[in-house]
C-alpha cells in the first residue's frame, strides 16, 4: 500500500506524516519505518534492495521516502507500481507539490492521497480551535478569527503562537490578543526571519533573542526548515544528524548563524 500526501500546508502535512510513522511502529512492534532519501547517492538502489527484501521475523514492512523527486521518476515510478497494490509492503510519501507525469499515478487509486492545501475559512477557524482544545486551551470565534487573519498562510507559525498563548491562559478571547499586543506577535517571526539574514551580525543576534526568550530549539529548526526553501538540503542534512545522535537542535541552530 502507498499513502501520498501533498499539499503547501506543511504543518499539518508533516503531524500526519509523524501520526502515520508512529502508527506503523506501534504495528510493527517498536520498529520504525525504514527510510530513503532519494537525494543520496544509492536512495533509490537501497529502496530497490527493501523492495526485494523481506524480513526474516515479520509479515510485513514500511518504508518512508523523502526527497522522492529528487530521484529519476521513472525508475522510482517502476519500483513504487510494484508494491502499489501489495498488502505486505507500506511506503509513506509526502511533498509539497504534485507529483510529475511519471509519477501521476500516485493521484489516483489504490493510492491513498491525501491533499493539505491551505486553510480557510471556517476550516481554518476549526482547526485553531482543535489545535488549542489540544493545548488545554480554550479560544472564542473572534479570537480564533483574529489568528486566522494574520497567520492564514502560515500553519506552523499559528500553532507556535497558540503554544505561547496556552502558556498564559487557558481561555483567550479577542480582547485578550489586544491585551497581549499580538499583532505584533510577529517580532518573534522578525526575528526567526533574522536568522535567514545575510549579514552574520544579525544571525547572530536574531538567535541570542530568540535563545533569551527559551522559545525550544527544535521549534525554531522546524520553523526555519518549513521557510528557508533554500536550506531544503541542508536542512534535511541537520534534521538527520539530530536524530541519529550526533548533534541537538541548539548546536545546529548556532552552525547556521555561523555558516
Amino acid at each position: 500500500m502507498i499513502i501520498f500526501l501533498y499539499g503547501s500546508d506543511d504543518y499539518r502535512r508533516h503531524k500526519t506524516k509523524e501520526e502515520i510513522a508512529a502508527k506503523s511502529e506501534k504495528n510493527h512492534r517498536g520498529a520504525k519505518p525504514s527510510v530513503f532519501n532519494m537525494e543520496d547517492k544509492d536512495g533509490i538502489d537501497n529502496f530497490e534492495a527493501f523492495i526485494k527484501n523481506q524480513p526474516i521475523f515479520e509479515t510485513s514492512k514500511s518504508a518512508i521516502i523523502e526527497n522522492a523527486y529528487a530521484a529519476n521518476p521513472v525508475m522510482l515510478g517502476k519500483s513504487l507500481k510494484l508494491i502499489i497494490a501489495d498488502k505486505s509492503t507500506n511506503v509513506l510519501l509526502s511533498e509539497r507539490k504534485k507529483p510529475v507525469v511519471a509519477l501521476s499515478f500516485l493521484l489516483k487509486d489504490p493510492v491513498k492521497v491525501l491533499e493539505f492545501d491551505n486553510l480557510e475559512g471556517l476550516e481554518l477557524i476549526a482547526f485553531i480551535k482543535t489545535e488549542a482544545k489540544t493545548l488545554g486551551m480554550a479560544i472564542d470565534d473572534a479570537a480564533a478569527r483574529f489568528l486566522g487573519g494574520v497567520y492564514g498562510g502560515d500553519s506552523w507559525a499559528l500553532v507556535t503562537e497558540l503554544q505561547k498563548l496556552a502558556s498564559f491562559k487557558s481561555s483567550i478571547t479577542r480582547k485578550d490578543l489586544d491585551a497581549f499586543d499580538l499583532l505584533i506577535a510577529p517580532d518573534y517571526w522578525s526575528l526567526v526571519n533574522g536568522m535567514k539574514s545575510s549579514d552574520m551580525r544579525n544571525r547572530i543576534v536574531a538567535l541570542e533573542k530568540l535563545f533569551s526568550i527559551n522559545d525550544p530549539a527544535a521549534k525554531m529548526f522546524n520553523i526555519l526548515a518549513s521557510q528557508w526553501r533554500e536550506k531544503t538540503v541542508q536542512m534535511a542534512e541537520y534534521d538527520f544528524a539530530v536524530k541519529s545522535g550526533k548533534l541537538n537542535y541548539e548546536e545546529v541552530l548556532l552552525a547556521l548563524v555561523l555558516g
